[in-house]
């Protein structure tokens, strides 16, 4: 048996909001930062999202350009949307659209993703391990395990402090190795190891590696120049990684000892009322409800295989 800490939060009526779907301009790339169509589709979102501070976007799961974006019919929220689709060379797609419950919480959890970092970093699909050098620190480290849903009136985020452990080792990872990669914890094969970056490949030196893991994932790679490695996934051409966003097995996570939750929990929500103050043009009003005993035919500690989608 485990407890989850869940938070309310006060969401717009749906009939005050419109929805628009996006479609970048892949013909207008030129941040060496996003390299393929599918991050400058991400860059492009998150470019909305720190655009304008009340407006909740998410890129699309699947289309390769797609970008979903939320605003509030009142105000000059769509004239702005104009004017940064313009600014970003992003098109609408048909009409705006009602909003419906879906849409609002994926809209909802990765603008709150894309603005607690680089204090909270999302980990998978439900982790957010907290400061921003987490790459190179050793050992459990404080995180929130979250859950978003959301019902007529509020969304609700269900919050579980942990221990997240990255499980670091100081041995090469050999060729044909089975890995997994950060954020996602997808799996993929080790190709080749290089002592810098491969003059040939899609970044021109370091700083645009660190802008890419910045602009695309809000992680802070540190200032001193690391190995790589080129990974294979299941289908493209091999990309290349920084040892430490590489990871032989899944982090195991850990709870944390009951009087720690609190102060986690409190750094959380403080972190996410002051980079969110706004959601659609509204302040941001979060209470906490009643706590739930959530029953579990897992063990407290556990690899985070357990409750992490990926791909076989």
């Amino acid at each position: 048996m485990t407890k989850n800490y869940v938070y309310s939060i006060i969401k717009p009526d749906y009939s005050s909001l419109g929805y628009v779907i996006a479609t970048a301009n892949v013909d207008d790339k030129h941040d060496r930062s996003a390299p393929s169509d599918f991050h400058w589709k991400i860059l492009k979102c998150r470019m909305v999202i720190f655009s304008h501070p009340s407006i909740l976007a998410s890129p699309d799961k699947s289309d390769v350009k797609k970008v979903h974006i939320i605003f509030s019919r009142r105000g000059d929220d769509f004239d702005c949307i104009n004017s940064l689709f313009l600014k970003f060379s992003l098109v609408q797609e048909g009409l705006i659209r009602n909003v419906d419950n879906d849409t609002y919480k994926m809209c909802f959890f990765y603008t709150m993703a894309a603005k607690l970092a680089p204090a909270w970093n999302l980990l998978s699909c439900s982790y957010f391990v907290n400061k921003r050098d987490f790459l190179t620190r050793i050992g459990p480290q404080e995180g929130v395990q979250c859950f978003c849903s959301v019902n007529n009136d509020t969304i609700m985020l269900e919050l579980k402090p942990v221990k997240i452990n990255l499980l670091r080792s100081d041995n090469k990872f050999y060729p044909g190795e089975c890995i997994r990669v950060l954020p996602s914890l997808n799996k993929a094969n080790i190709e080749e190891f290089y002592e810098s970056l491969p003059k040939m490949g899609d970044f021109k030196n370091f700083k645009d590696m660190r802008r890419h893991w910045k602009n695309i994932h809000g992680y802070r790679l540190p200032e001193e120049e690391r190995p790589y490695y080129a990974v294979r996934f299941w289908r493209g051409e091999p990309l290349t990684y920084p040892d430490i966003c590489l990871t032989r097995t899944f982090p195991i996570i850990t709870p944390v000892p009951k009087a720690s939750e609190e102060c986690i929990l409190k750094n959380f929500i403080n972190c996410l009322k002051t980079k969110m103050p706004l959601i659609l043009g509204l302040p941001i009003d979060i209470n906490e409800t009643e706590s739930q005993m959530i029953h579990k035919n897992v063990k407290d500690t556990q690899a985070i295989s357990l409750c992490t989608p990926t791909q076989n």
